[in-house]
C-alpha cells in the first residue's frame, strides 16, 4: 500500500480481554474485528485510491470502488401504476372543487393514466433551493409529496413530524392491489388531535424509495375517510435519513 498509509496506533495493552479473539485485523494489528471488515481500512483504500495511488489495483470508472467506499443508490424501481385522490377543495388552499376540476379538463391530455407506465425522470425531485422557497404568507399549507411504494406512485402523501407512527388508508391498499389478507393482524391504537381514539387494522410491510434509498416501510392501516392516501410520521423519516422543509 506504499509509505502514504496512515498506520494506525498499536493497541493499548490490557484491553485485550474485551475483544473478540477469534478475528484479527491485520491492518491494526489488533484483535476484535476481521481485516475485511474494517472501516479504517476501507476509507485509507479509498482515499489512496482517489490519489492516484492504486490505479494499477482498482482502474478509474470501475465498479471496484463501490464494493471499498460508499455503497452505490438503490435503484429506482419500475412504476406500474399511479394511485390518486380526488377530494374538495377549501378556502385555506385557496383551492375549490370547481377549479380543480376546470384545470383537470384543461390538462386531461398532458396527464399520465394508470394504464402507463412511469419512469423515475417522470417524478418530482424532492430536494429544495433558496428558488422554492414560497411567499411568508402561503407558510400555512402542509408538506404534501408523491411517494414510490411498491412499484407503484401514491400521491397525496403527507408528511407529518408530529405522528410517531406510518399510516395508509385501507382504500389506499386495495388500490395498490393488496387486501386485508395481506395484513399482520395487528390492533393498536390510535390516539388523534383531539384525544379520540380508534384502533389499526393491521400492519403491512411495503417496500419504499425515496432518492436512491429502498427500505422495508412497517405501515399501520387503518379504515376511514382521509384526504391523503398515506402520512409519514418520523419513524420511516428517520429511516430514509430524510430532512423535510415545510419552508422550501
Amino acid at each position: 500500500m506504499g509509505d502514504g498509509v496512515i498506520w494506525p496506533k498499536p493497541p493499548v495493552e490490557g484491553q485485550a480481554w474485551r475483544k473478540d479473539s477469534k478475528k484479527k485485523c491485520e491492518f491494526h494489528r489488533d484483535i476484535g474485528h476481521n481485516t475485511e471488515d474494517c472501516y479504517t481500512l476501507r476509507r485509507e483504500i479509498k482515499h489512496l485510491y482517489e490519489q492516484g495511488e492504486l490505479s494499477q489495483l482498482l482502474p478509474r470508472g470501475g465498479k471496484q470502488l463501490d464494493k471499498v467506499g460508499s455503497a452505490k443508490p438503490a435503484n429506482p424501481p419500475t412504476y406500474t401504476k399511479i394511485i390518486n385522490v380526488i377530494t374538495g377543495g377549501s378556502d385555506l388552499s385557496e383551492l375549490t372543487y370547481s377549479v380543480a376540476k376546470r384545470h383537470a379538463t384543461e390538462t386531461k391530455g398532458d396527464r399520465p393514466t394508470n394504464s402507463c407506465r412511469i419512469s423515475h425522470s417522470d417524478l418530482p425531485v424532492v430536494t429544495f433551493d433558496e428558488g422554492d422557497t414560497y411567499d411568508e404568507r402561503e407558510h400555512h399549507h402542509a408538506l404534501i409529496i408523491t411517494l414510490s411504494m411498491a412499484n407503484r406512485i401514491v400521491r397525496k402523501v403527507l408528511v407529518d413530524t408530529g405522528s410517531s407512527v406510518n399510516l395508509i388508508m385501507l382504500k389506499t391498499i386495495e388500490n395498490m392491489g393488496f387486501s386485508e389478507k395481506d395484513l399482520q393482524k395487528k390492533t393498536i391504537p390510535l390516539v388523534g388531535f383531539s384525544g379520540e381514539t380508534s384502533n389499526s387494522l393491521g400492519e403491512i410491510v411495503i417496500p419504499t424509495y425515496v432518492g436512491g434509498v429502498n427500505k422495508q416501510v412497517i405501515y399501520l392501516v387503518i379504515d376511514g375517510p382521509s384526504t391523503y392516501n398515506v402520512i409519514l410520521g418520523r419513524s420511516c423519516l428517520h429511516q430514509m435519513k430524510a430532512v423535510p422543509s415545510t419552508y422550501h
